[in-house]
């Protein structure tokens, strides 16, 4: 037998030429980073059996790529590709990258056969162990929503008793190349299981996305970051949580670190990685090489290959630590999680929130104009508090959604706000992590205005905010971000400016279609015209939605920001 185990077929043969003959068959295995290692120990251990596959010499390539660039690569016509750049064996660290490679034209027939589970790891919240101990862990549970609301509601470590380590800071990776990232916020968007994406669940997301301030795409990159640390205070000054399985935090606190790490299972649910073995269902995989993976894969199943997993820090397929060594309890590993076990998600469950996370990830430039006309005094709908209540509520609960690189701007309306204009600025548009001129951080001013400046009083002088809302919107355009302005009102124009025709026209007229801004309005109650509102919004591509409840409110601008309808 010959087993290559490497980047080249020039490197790494062990021969056995008493056994075969002729130039070796050479099976191509691609493997996770994670399982890199063990796979190639298992690779030399399968070579030195008493092997024979059809008196044919047989190699082993194995070598290491991510699971989400090898799913992307992969299509129905690899034959005549050179080893080093096949897949006849493909073993990514979990099967929702085999679930959302199958979608794409073509490739479902690749993964006819069989794919059983090798060994299994828990995605776990890695954090340095101090962080740990400040949070309360394990006493206290730790949540990836609290941690989240947390960092946007402007808590530091020093709230916890080190203001040395500084901010909150936050990594979640992206899911379209991490597992880990992917299995994090399956858990968080889908959090009861349903395979639907409640309000709850969609605000909870919402808020992990503004908290997201680490930029590292994989659990890899963060641990090699935390590598480079070069003292305590160095690494905690710099740390924060981040998703990691259980078998990377493993062998990341038994390679001596300088300060270790804990796994910590969120309570929002545990995702495991399964780590599939697949024999690909392609032309190039002969029977010749599809014995050879048979065989290598009876290795791996066997006690020997289990042992070899377990050592590395890998759970059993069946979930259990039967086998597995280095896993320590006082950092949080190798116990029972199947109150919390989740189970894999759908091809539909990873596309939404692969799509949900990427809308949630964009900047946001929004002006808020809130209707505070008398009629506001009147009680809502659903008989909560005023109109007017409900909504101050509604807008406490959004200013949290923003990251404070987001822009911001609050205006009230009623007739003769301000001298003859039907509008005021209550706050500039700026960023939410900013201050205004007079140092004031613009959250704060943002909170005191909703509580103390929105008072009832007057008309609603819709058509003239509109346009002018709309014109300050433009003026204050940014690139790359949803320009976004929202007007919240329960009735319908009662001021003799601009007519809605004069509006529409100028709407139309000052619309610029490389600079677009979205407009929705908020019918509140049933004395809002809603059709009024979407003939003004829908002449510039907006829409007008009505809301009877705080909770409508919520969801209407929720669905915005992430796209939805």
């Amino acid at each position: 037998m010959v087993v290559l185990v490497g980047g080249a077929l020039t490197a790494g043969y062990l021969l056995r030429s008493d056994e075969c003959t002729g130039e070796p068959v050479v099976l191509s295995v691609v493997t996770s980073p994670d399982q890199q290692d063990v796979v190639r120990e298992l690779a030399y251990a399968w070579e030195a059996g008493e092997h024979r596959i059809d008196g044919k010499c047989g190699a082993i390539l194995v070598r290491g790529q991510e699971s989400s660039a090898v799913g992307q690569s992969l299509t129905p016509t690899q034959n005549g590709a050179a080893p080093a750049n096949r897949v006849d064996v493909w073993m990514p660290d979990s099967s929702t990258w085999i679930t959302s490679t199958a979608a794409r034209p073509g490739v479902a027939p690749l993964f006819a056969y069989d794919r059983p589970s090798i060994a299994t790891s828990p995605i776990v919240l890695a954090l340095p162990r101090p962080m740990a101990d400040a949070l309360g862990w394990p006493n206290t549970p730790v949540s990836w929503t609290q941690l989240g609301l947390q960092r946007i509601n402007g808590r530091t470590w020093s709230d916890y008793g080190h203001p040395e380590w500084g901010a909150l800071r936050i990594g979640v990776g992206d899911p379209r190349q991490s597992t880990t990232a992917l299995g994090t916020l399956l858990s968080v968007v889908d959090a009861n299981g349903d395979n639907k994406v409640g309000e709850t669940e969609l605000h909870n997301a919402l808020l992990l996305a503004r908290a997201a301030t680490v930029d590292q795409p994989t659990s890899a990159a963060f641990l090699a970051r935390l590598r480079g640390a070069t003292d305590e205070a160095a690494l905690l000054a710099e740390a924060g949580p981040f998703p990691a399985t259980e078998q990377q935090v493993a062998a990341y606190d038994n390679g001596d670190p300088v300060v270790p790490l804990t796994a910590v299972h969120p309570t929002e649910g545990t995702i495991f990685a399964d780590y599939p073995y697949v024999t690909l269902a392609a032309p190039w995989v002969d029977p010749i090489r599809q014995k050879i993976a048979a065989s290598f894969l009876d290795l791996i199943q066997s006690d020997e290959g289990r042992e070899a997993y377990g050592r590395a820090g890998f759970r059993d397929p069946e979930r259990t630590t039967r086998y597995a060594r280095g896993l320590q309890p006082v950092l949080g590993m190798g116990g029972p999680v199947s109150d919390g076990a989740r189970g894999l998600p759908t091809d539909d469950g990873i596309t939404r929130t692969v799509v949900f996370w990427t809308a949630l990830q964009r900047r946001a430039n929004v002006l808020a104009t809130i209707d505070t006309s008398g009629s506001m005094t009147d009680r809502a709908p659903d008989g909560s508090g005023t109109r007017m209540q409900v909504v101050q509520e509604a807008c406490i609960r959004a200013i949290t959604l923003f990251s404070p690189e987001s822009g911001v701007g609050l205006w009230k309306f009623a007739t003769e706000l301000d001298g003859d204009k039907d509008y005021r600025q209550l706050v500039p548009l700026g960023p939410i992590g900013g201050a205004l001129s007079d140092g004031t951080p613009r959250r704060a001013a943002l909170e005191t205005a909703i509580r103390r400046d929105l008072t009832p009083k007057g008309a609603t002088g819709l058509y003239d905010t509109m346009y002018a809302a709309f014109r300050n919107v433009q003026a204050h355009w940014q690139p790359g971000r949803l320009n976004l302005l929202v007007l919240m009102t329960d009735g319908k124009n009662e001021d003799d400016g601009l007519t809605r025709a004069q509006l529409v026209q100028r709407l139309r007229q000052i619309a610029q279609p490389d600079k677009p801004v979205q407009v929705i309005a908020i019918g509140f109650g049933s004395d809002a015209d809603l059709a009024e509102l979407n003939a003004i919004t829908q002449a510039v591509g907006g829409k007008a939605y009505r809301a009877n409840s705080g909770r409508d409110i919520d969801r209407i601008f929720l669905q915005t920001l992430v796209g939805g309808e």
